[in-house]
């Protein structure tokens, strides 16, 4: 089990990928996940990771990458050294992963190079050094009222998604006694999306984590929003731009070669490993 869980209020998980255990140059494609998480990426020049996301392609050789992302990318990666690390961080959805200079907005759907944060990444730096780094960022908002009540938003919608009304803006605000356009606003500013962006990309990732976990039904469909399920395979293909069994098909492949990494992707409750 290469999984993390990370006792931390912001960092979510942790996935070492075990490079030693696959053949260099080994190409990995797959289709990412719609997700509310943040991502960061240490790749101490083992890899070389492309995204496609957007009609965009970003690559990168080595170095720390950074993203968000409510669309899926598509990425490939190919390994390349096997003494060198691949490490990934996913930050909780109200972790809120900021760059000092850049506003988190321009991290949803886009890839952020590393070259705009101090990660030191050489031979002899440990992975606890990169995480006290990222904790000691994310910290600098934890004392500030409108950060503190939109990470209990989060939570709250996160716990009570299924039984959430279709006007969520409105029942999260009179919940937290605040007016609509607040609720907006504090979105806006530290998830770096609307309210409703964030609805949406979340009932496709629990979706999507349904199909990884075969549990996907009639039951789980409704439980996320959809009308039946020509509404959620109409929305997949528009988001994916492949019929369902395609991916399928893809993600069961990825299964073979990558098992833990897949659940690391694609789930969003993982259990504690040490």
């Amino acid at each position: 089990m290469n999984i993390i869980w990370h006792e931390s209020p912001f960092i979510d998980s942790i996935f070492h990928v075990p490079v030693e255990m696959y053949q260099i140059e080994q190409d990995f494609f797959f289709r990412g996940s719609p997700s509310v998480h943040e991502h960061i990426i240490l790749n101490q020049n083992c890899a070389i990771i492309t995204f496609h996301l957007n009609n965009q392609v970003y690559e990168f050789d080595g170095s720390v990458v950074c993203g968000k992302f409510t669309h899926p990318p598509s990425i490939k990666i190919v390994l390349k050294n096997r003494d060198k690390k691949l490490t990934v961080i996913r930050l909780n959805a109200y972790g809120i992963f900021k760059h000092k200079n850049i506003p988190i907005s321009s991290m949803v759907n886009n890839i952020t190079p590393g070259s705009k944060i101090s990660i030191d990444l050489s031979d002899d730096m440990e992975i606890d050094h990169s995480l006290r780094w990222v904790e000691k960022m994310v910290n600098n908002d934890k004392d500030q009222k409108a950060y503190q009540i939109t990470r209990d938003i989060i939570q709250y919608i996160d716990t009570n998604f299924p039984y959430l009304p279709s006007r969520m803006t409105k029942a999260v605000a009179k919940e937290f006694g605040l007016s609509e356009s607040t609720v907006l606003r504090y979105f806006k500013k530290y998830i770096g999306m609307s309210l409703s962006t964030y609805i949406v990309t979340l009932r496709r990732k629990k979706m999507v984590e349904s199909v990884c976990n075969n549990t996907y039904d009639s039951m789980r469909i409704r439980e996320n929003g959809y009308y039946d399920q020509s509404h959620f395979l109409n929305d997949f293909k528009r988001l994916y731009g492949v019929p369902l069994k395609q991916y399928f098909n893809e993600m069961q492949t990825m299964k073979d070669k990558a098992p833990d990494f897949i659940r690391f992707m694609y789930q969003n409750e993982l259990e504690k490993a040490v």
